[in-house]
């Protein structure tokens, strides 16, 4: 692996979430089920203005980034299957959904859930990366938001949902988590060496390494915001009204 994938991919493990106290919870079983479903609802809020926002990258992309990109949405569309022995096609929406529903979230509720202010910010930073930033700084902020994906149900919430709540793999409840743990792991080595192709000079690589570190503080505090609310029962602090 080249020096500035290795400095991307160790900056992702420096704010990797699931060492975040929601998952870390999560994982021993002492959040709700509605918890995690209230976290798949705010990622359907996030994935449906960042996938189209895909085009924006995939406007100005040389070819083997397009294809790169194609093959990317073609995968979370369920047009294709990842390339891995007895994967199938999934429609990734369709297991947020189906998961939200088992964690008692009518599709009317997750369509119009409000995003968090954290939430919010980090839609929109990764929209204006994927639209206004260098080919390779877009490529290596999308391998630290994906590559999380891969241990994060590896480790944490694929074992939880086998253990404490009901759902061994297999579950169709669960196909979302299990499809990215291996699904993501194709996509950010493809984005990883991508970027690391694209980041040719020492300016790109500060600049890639800057958009990784606050992409992925983002995530964090996007976190950061349902661990508020969810389990330390914190209420937001709004102005008086007038």
């Amino acid at each position: 692996m080249k020096t500035i994938a290795k400095k991307i991919v160790a900056i992702r493990d420096k704010w990797h979430t699931k060492r975040h106290p929601f998952f870390q919870e999560f994982g021993r079983g002492k959040l709700p089920l509605r918890a995690m479903g209230l976290y798949m609802a705010q990622h359907y809020r996030f994935v449906e203005i960042v996938l189209p926002a895909f085009g924006h990258l995939l406007a100005r992309a040389p070819d083997d980034v397009r294809r790169s990109l194609i093959e990317n949405l073609a995968e979370e569309a369920g047009l294709q299957a990842i390339p891995r022995e007895g994967h199938v096609p999934h429609d990734h929406m369709d297991d947020i959904f189906r998961f939200c529903r088992a964690a008692g979230f009518k599709d009317s509720v997750v369509r119009n859930l409000e995003r968090t202010p954290a939430w919010w910010a980090r839609t929109l930073y990764y929209m204006t990366v994927l639209r206004d930033e260098p080919i390779g700084v877009a490529l290596a902020m999308q391998s630290t938001q994906e590559g999380q994906q891969v241990a994060l149900n590896v480790e944490v919430t694929l074992p939880a949902f086998a253990k404490h709540y009901g759902y061994p793999k297999g579950s169709p409840e669960i196909a979302f988590f299990e499809e990215h743990a291996a699904a993501d792991a194709e996509h950010s080595t493809r984005q990883i060496d991508l970027a690391a192709k694209y980041l040719p000079t020492p300016e790109l690589q500060a600049r890639a390494c800057q958009v990784a570190e606050e992409v992925c503080r983002l995530r964090w505090e996007s976190i950061s915001d349902l661990y508020r609310s969810e389990v330390l029962k914190q209420s937001p602090i709004l102005p008086k009204a007038a």
